[in-house]
């Protein structure tokens, strides 16, 4: 997320971290869920006595987004999302993606000698075995949530609404002709959606009445003849 560090730091206070048992962390006691990375997150703020905060998270960071939204609401002021999944099974994946995480995970078996290869190996079994998250839990998350994917995501369209649905303060934003890796491929597309998320106050829209509230506002611009 060089690309989105380097941008909102024009204008805001960034926090990046490494989550236990990657990059320059340390590594944590037993085994490696998303949990643990999140409520991970929710002490460094703690310890920063920061909060709430803006959270933005990609992938594997848009669970744990949605995970401190659940378990830590105090600490998230506005969520955003992109590219998350809640279960590792061919309801959020296609059977395509599984078949490479499988893959990857035979790759780094071979190098779970090392040290980085430990780590490796942890980090890409975990994704055949997490996370777990009941789409119920998002009911819990009140922050106002931005809902990111892209339509040639790795994570199934499907899946993403259904995540859309069940926040209650939810808006939905698909990248069109994008990639899982927009936030790299795009980072002007990305961070533009971000930012305008966050900097403009949040408003649950009522599907009929505001659009009858616009259709009304559209038939007295026209003009009288």
């Amino acid at each position: 997320m060089t690309a989105q560090i380097a941008y909102f730091r024009r204008r805001y206070k960034v926090i990046a971290m490494d989550s236990r048992d990657q990059g320059k962390s340390g590594d944590g006691s037993g085994k490696l869920t998303y949990e643990k990375m999140a409520d991970d997150l929710a002490a460094l703020l703690d310890t920063l006595k920061v909060g709430p905060v803006d959270v933005v998270g990609w992938s594997d960071g848009g669970i744990e987004a949605l995970l401190l939204g659940i378990r830590h609401p105090a600490s998230v002021k506005k969520i955003v999302s992109m590219s998350a999944n809640l279960n590792p099974t061919d309801k959020a994946l296609s059977p395509e993606v599984l078949d490479m995480i499988k893959s990857s995970v035979a790759d780094a078996k071979s190098r779970a000698d090392t040290p980085q290869g430990r780590r490796e190996l942890e980090t890409t079994a975990m994704m055949l075995e997490e996370p777990n998250v009941d789409l119920r839990e998002l009911g819990k998350i009140q922050a106002p949530t931005l809902v990111l994917c892209a339509d040639h995501d790795l994570i199934l369209l499907s899946h993403t609404i259904d995540i859309y649905n069940h926040i209650p303060n939810g808006q939905l934003a698909i990248f069109p002709n994008a990639l899982h890796t927009i936030p790299f491929d795009d980072p002007a597309t990305f961070n533009a959606a971000v930012e305008r998320f966050l900097r403009t106050p949040f408003v649950r829209k009522k599907s009929l009445d505001d659009t009858m509230k616009s259709i009304e506002r559209l038939r007295a611009a026209q003009p009288t003849h």
